[in-house]
Formats: structure tokens, C-alpha cells, sequence
């Protein structure tokens, strides 16, 4: 797969999420194939090698109204900012004893009760506990490294409060993160939106592209946690989807996993140079 800009005269290797204007020609070959999706809701066109070389054109046809059409204009613009420049960015050298990594939630907003997520060695136990405004709310000891839902057994949360979580291990510095459950009816109008974000109500965009939508709109709204579930899920469907990696990678930036940004970036880099 390979660009040419207008400005340009020489063909290169795509970016993931890379921006196209009139009068740039997008080429495949072989069984390779891009999305291209046009700013306005006004659909998608796939470029193969049946259709190479693809000039860009601006679309005849008037964007269709309503709400949906006017939430998808807004989050293909968001995507066309997502857009990065990758490099390889060396990664640290991992000890062979890895240190405990507080992974989700790491701030944000929550649809429910938290399901409090780490990395680390086996061979640990961890401690978690669970603040609120007035303090100490939960605690749980000797836990294998493994995600753990909030019990319903515990203390209720409050929608709306700022809450902070701990996680301990020995010989280890303990690390926070912070989150907040939204209210009732906040859920609901997400909801609401997540169902017109669905493939099968926008029957012309390919699901990846709706992915990349629904994700976009979670990390405007701050829910973190759900964007990165909803990536996660679309990687272990799709691994060898470039802009899924991408933005994973925005995800873990914005939650300051640098480490784990760095990894997803490097790896839509070397996705996007195999299809050329």
C-alpha cells in the first residue's frame, strides 16, 4: 500500500490514520487493501488493487442529517488528529523480576464499578485498597496478579465522587490511580450513543472503522478503561490492523503508560510498512 500526495511526485508508505485531500492517489497491490473515510459523514470508499491507483475527490453527494451522521463527522475529524508521525522509541530493558505495574483505571471516568487491573511477576502477592473523600473504603491482601472486579460485598461507590486505588507489593513502591463513576443517566445517554456507534447500524463503514470511532468517542468522554477494552477485543479479532495499535497507543499516552504507548506506536509502525 502506498500514497502519493499532490504535492509530491514520489509514492511512500502510508501512515496509520493519515490524512488525505483532493488530488492525492492512494495505490495497492496484491491483496492489500485501505479504508478511506471521508470528514462529514459522508462515508467510505475501499481502495484495492482493482481500483489503483485512487485519486481522492471531494464528495458530490450531501451529508445525510441527523444525529448520527452529525456524531460521525465530528469523530472522523477527532481521528484525522490522531494521526502520528511513528518512530522507533527504544523501549527500557525489563528486569527479569518485573515490578508491579498499575495498569486500569488509571483516571478517568467509569461506566460501573471498577475492574482494577495490574502487571507483574506471578511469583508476587499484591495488596489493593480503595479511597474515597472520607478514606479508606476496601481492602484486599495476598492477591494473585490477575484483574479484580469490585465486589459487590464491599461498600457501595458513589457516581460522581473522585476515588483512588492502591496497588502494594513487597519491595515495591505502591502506585495510584484515580477514577469516578458517572451518574444514572450519564450511562444512559453513552449507551445511547455506543448503539448508533455500532457496525451494524452504520452498514457502510467497515467494522475496524467503527472500532476506531467508538474508541475516539470513549477517549473524548474520558472513559479510558471502556476505549481501551473495546481496542483490546478489536486486536485479539484483527492484530495485523495498523490503526487499532495506533490507537491503543493514544490510549496508554493519555493514561501515562509511556511504555506500553511506545510498544502499541512501534508496532502500527512495523504493521503499516507490511502492506507495502
Amino acid at each position: 500500500m502506498q500514497v502519493r500526495l499532490a504535492a509530491e511526485s514520489d509514492w511512500k508508505a502510508p501512515l496509520p490514520l493519515l490524512s488525505l485531500r483532493p488530488g492525492d492517489q492512494v495505490r495497492a497491490t496484491g491483496n492489500a487493501a485501505a479504508v478511506l473515510m471521508f470528514t462529514g459523514g459522508q462515508g467510505t470508499v475501499t481502495v484495492s488493487a482493482a481500483n489503483s491507483p485512487y485519486a481522492v475527490q471531494t464528495p458530490t453527494a450531501g451529508a445525510p442529517r441527523g444525529r448520527t451522521s452529525e456524531l460521525v463527522a465530528n469523530l472522523s475529524g477527532f481521528l484525522m488528529g490522531k494521526k502520528k508521525d511513528l518512530s522507533y522509541v527504544p523501549l527500557a530493558t525489563r528486569s527479569v523480576k518485573q515490578p508491579p505495574l498499575l495498569l486500569s483505571p488509571r483516571g478517568g471516568k467509569l461506566l460501573g464499578p471498577p475492574i482494577l487491573e495490574w502487571g507483574g511477576s506471578d511469583r508476587l502477592r499484591y495488596t489493593v485498597r480503595v479511597f474515597g473523600p472520607q478514606g479508606k473504603v476496601w481492602e484486599q491482601a495476598n492477591l494473585p496478579r490477575t484483574p479484580l472486579p469490585y465486589p459487590a460485598s464491599a461498600p457501595p461507590l458513589a457516581p460522581g465522587l473522585a476515588y483512588r486505588w492502591e496497588l502494594e507489593a513487597k519491595d515495591f513502591a505502591a502506585q495510584q490511580g484515580q477514577f469516578m463513576l458517572l451518574p444514572a443517566a450519564e450511562i444512559a445517554l453513552i449507551r445511547e450513543t455506543l448503539t448508533s456507534l455500532d457496525p451494524s447500524a452504520l452498514t457502510g463503514y467497515p467494522k475496524n472503522t467503527v472500532i476506531l470511532m467508538r474508541a475516539g468517542y470513549l477517549l473524548e468522554q474520558g472513559l479510558y478503561v471502556e476505549a481501551r477494552r473495546e481496542l483490546l477485543a478489536a486486536i485479539a479479532a484483527d492484530r495485523d490492523e495498523p490503526s487499532l495499535h495506533l490507537m491503543l497507543g493514544h490510549v496508554y499516552e493519555q493514561t501515562a503508560l509511556t511504555e506500553l504507548a511506545a510498544e502499541e506506536f512501534d508496532e502500527a509502525e512495523f504493521l503499516a510498512s507490511r502492506t507495502n
